[in-house]
């Protein structure tokens, strides 16, 4: 039987895979490459069941205008004609763009919105980063003066890794390439006689597998991370090469080391067992991902993060923190293309992070009177309605669109309510160059994939999609007509992908310089002070990754007899509400109210109360606060983890 080779675009891990076909010549399935020379063998149940996702027989295959099934060219002219007819009476402003996390592993598609929203002049961009990942693009502009450019944690080498709100055995942690996978990476810490230790509100799958669990409370880890640096912070090597240190540091030691503990919920004993991990091992990695990132106060974690690691002698250093090698590139290309121009928002005067406005603001842009407002939306790969908190607002703000387009695999929440619907193939059905694993690979690797089967349906590259509307919208330059054409044609996609730089310790501190004070970052430091503790008796919301879930934009992927839908809570929390096992509960938010089932588990820390996320039909996101003062202004990053929360039982 055939056999062909490709590499996996759901995440940063993009692990190698190989096609298992029938004796017809069909993809029935695909494995992990054992030759691989990234992922030497290892692809988690996402991307080896993406054969399930691609063939689901919800897939929506072929256009649609107000309901009712239309040719090609019909809905690209219909779309088109709207757009110009708003565009010429309201202005380039009037319409935006919504992408979903799918377009950060699609190279085509997302070099087709940049060049169309770059062409069309709209400043309202909206991209899924601002719930899950802009903290990181934001503090790293602060830190190393762009936002693509981010300490990649060197697991392979290290004594001791200390991994905050991340759980790569499920979902392969964000913004760091895993060579070989999380087994290959954290086992082997622990079979060479180091530590792992996870910070987390919940003893996660990772924690049970490899290491120590340090339990805390939710969006507590800026607080341990302040008094980590306030304990630790001492300048480090290359000091010539760092600007702001001693202010950082200096600002920590105003915290109350015990103040913080008991924000972040940590025992006194714990955090001066871990202050003497850090001091012991000779090389720390270390980590942080989504679970702080939408704690409030992500941007500061990543600044002092990264603050602590230089401060411990591990940044730029093999075991810590290195840099890809790639780096300078990467600088380049983000400022070519017009990724790191401004942009300043009409509702409540955000400023854009990597061209993107903040997605929790987008009903209130929607809504907010005024001859700038959107009305018209192009969402692509994404369902604002599930991801974005406040979704019932945000779906009447859908209502009063004169055009809603959206371009994906799946009716989506979001879809539901589309004027016209352009069906979108998947990645098994595309070429693709891996580019969004590039900045966060120690060893660099550029890789390339054809198809590996024919688009079902009438489904159409997101790139190519766009292109064709480009055309009909008059928008002029070599890559509309580029991307019309089949790109495996002009490319091929070599079995191992191409090489790149790998990652030279000592090299970056000696080429760039590090800022870790700023008017920003002084601002941030400042608010973090200056915010009330919270009550110590109350409940929190945290969300969970899913080992077949993808984010909120993909359905499909249920375990059978998995209680996937069901709220986490420590057996103690429901005992003292009288709450048993399997009771349906009401979750209760100052913006809205949620039920769901609810399981006893005593791997969950006491106070916290865990939702699986990207459920079909049940989303978290429409009881979490909305709006901009629920916004981090420095990175346009929604408060979604640590939300407080009420918990009762119903009939």
């Amino acid at each position: 039987m055939p056999r062909s080779h490709t590499f996996c675009r759901i995440c940063e891990a993009a692990c190698g895979l190989v096609a298992q076909r029938d004796e017809a010549g069909e993809l029935v399935g695909l494995r992990p490459d054992k030759d691989h020379p990234a992922s030497h063998g290892f692809a988690c149940a996402k991307g080896t069941r993406f054969v399930e996702v691609a063939t689901h027989p919800d897939r929506v295959l072929h256009p649609s205008i107000e309901g009712r099934r239309a040719p090609w060219p019909e809905a690209l002219d219909w779309v088109a004609e709207r757009i110009r007819a708003i565009r010429a009476e309201h202005g380039p402003h009037a319409l935006g763009v919504y992408f979903g996390n799918p377009m950060a592993f699609n190279t085509l598609g997302i070099a087709a919105i940049v060049r169309m929203v770059a062409q069309l002049g709209t400043r309202n961009v909206f991209f899924a980063g601002s719930q899950d990942c802009n903290n990181k693009f934001a503090g790293s502009h602060l830190v190393h003066g762009n936002p693509f450019v981010h300490p990649i944690p060197d697991f392979e080498h290290a004594d001791l890794a200390v991994v905050f709100g991340s759980n790569p055995y499920v979902s392969q942690s964000s913004f760091v390439h895993l060579e070989g996978g999380s087994a290959r990476a954290f086992g082997g810490i622990i079979e060479r006689g180091g530590e792992v230790v996870w910070v987390d509100p919940r003893r996660t799958e990772s924690a049970k597998r490899w290491g120590r669990h340090l339990p805390i409370r939710p969006a507590g880890d800026a607080w341990l991370l302040v008094a980590l640096l306030a304990r630790l912070g001492s300048n480090g090597h290359r000091a010539d090469r760092v600007e702001g240190f001693e202010e950082l540091v200096a600002a920590a030691r105003r915290f109350d080391i015990d103040d913080c503990l008991q924000r972040a919920g940590i025992e006194r004993e714990a955090f001066e067992r871990l202050v003497g991990d850090i001091r012991r091992a000779k090389r720390t990695a270390l980590h942080m991902s989504v679970g702080v990132n939408m704690s409030g106060f992500g941007t500061i974690a990543y600044v002092l993060m990264q603050a602590l690691s230089y401060a411990t002698g591990n940044l730029d250093r093999e075991g810590g923190s290195v840099f890809a090698g790639s780096h300078a590139p990467v600088r380049w290309i983000a400022r070519r293309v017009g990724l790191l121009a401004e942009a300043h928002a009409r509702v409540g005067g955000f400023r854009s992070t990597v061209r993107s406005l903040p997605g929790g603001i987008l009903a209130d842009e929607i809504l907010t009177p005024g001859p700038e407002r959107i009305r018209a939306l192009l969402v692509i790969g994404g369902d604002p309605l599930r991801s974005i908190p406040g979704g019932s607002k945000l779906e009447g703000a859908l209502k009063e669109l004169e055009l809603l387009t959206c371009i994906d695999m799946f009716e989506s929440r979001t879809a539901k309510h589309a004027h016209v619907f352009l069906p979108a193939t998947s990645w098994l059905e595309r070429w693709d160059l891996g580019l969004a694993s590039i900045p966060f690979q120690a060893k660099g690797r550029a890789q390339l994939a054809g198809p590996l089967m024919e688009p079902r349906g009438e489904a159409r590259n997101d790139g190519q999609i766009l292109a064709e509307l480009a055309t009909r919208l008059g928008l002029r330059g070599p890559l509309w007509s580029l991307l019309r054409r089949d790109p495996s044609r002009w490319f091929p996609a070599p079995r191992k992908g191409v090489p790149l730089p790998s990652a030279r310790p000592g090299t970056y501190l000696a080429r760039n310089r590090v800022s870790f004070w700023n008017e920003s970052i002084a601002e941030e430091i400042g608010r973090l002070h200056a915010e009330p503790a919270p009550p110590t008796d109350g409940l929190r919301i945290i969300g969970r990754r899913r080992r077949l879930g993808h984010n909120s934009w993909l359905h499909g992927g249920k375990r059978d007899g998995a209680p996937e839908a069901a709220a986490w809570m420590h057996p103690d929390d429901l005992e003292g509400r009288g709450i048993r096992d399997g009771a349906t509960v009401e979750l209760s938010t100052a913006h809205g109210r949620l039920r769901i089932a609810v399981k006893p588990v005593p791997d969950v820390a006491r106070g916290t109360v865990v939702v699986p996320h990207g459920l079909h039909g049940l989303s978290l996101n429409d009881i979490v606060p909305s709006g901009p003062e629920h916004i981090e202004r420095v990175s346009g990053q929604a408060v979604m983890s640590g939300v407080p929360v009420e918990v009762r039982a119903v009939q």
